[in-house]
């Protein structure tokens, strides 16, 4: 019995796990199939079929300011350093950032 309560609590808290049944997505699984194909939409759960979707406005905030620290930190850059190209490759933890608040994304119930 008392497995049985930790197994119940470890389900539903973990990143990328539906709420209802505590199904967890692999992050590939989940950036491929759902992030690149429904973005904002909602999708039905794998294990249970309950309708959920992913936070997604809170991701967009993280985002939007990582990027702009991002293009403040490459706007200094290019101010004293004629970088021209190689700049971009200072994108390259902005991506990082982006998959990691993916990998960490958590899952609701779509009310609707």
């Amino acid at each position: 019995m008392h497995n049985e309560i930790l197994d119940i609590v470890e389900k539903n808290t973990g990143p990328r796990t539906c709420p209802a049944c505590g199904h967890q997505y692999p992050f590939g699984v989940f950036v491929r199939r759902y992030v690149m194909s429904y973005g904002l939409s909602t999708w039905p759960c794998q294990g249970c079929r309950e309708s959920i979707k992913c936070d997604f406005i809170k991701l967009q905030i993280m985002w939007l300011v990582g990027l702009v620290i991002t293009g403040f930190v490459l706007g200094v850059l290019t101010a004293y350093f004629d970088w021209g190209l190689l700049n971009l490759i200072l994108l390259i933890p902005y991506f990082a950032f982006v998959l990691l608040t993916l990998f960490y994304a958590k899952f609701e119930k779509h009310n609707g």
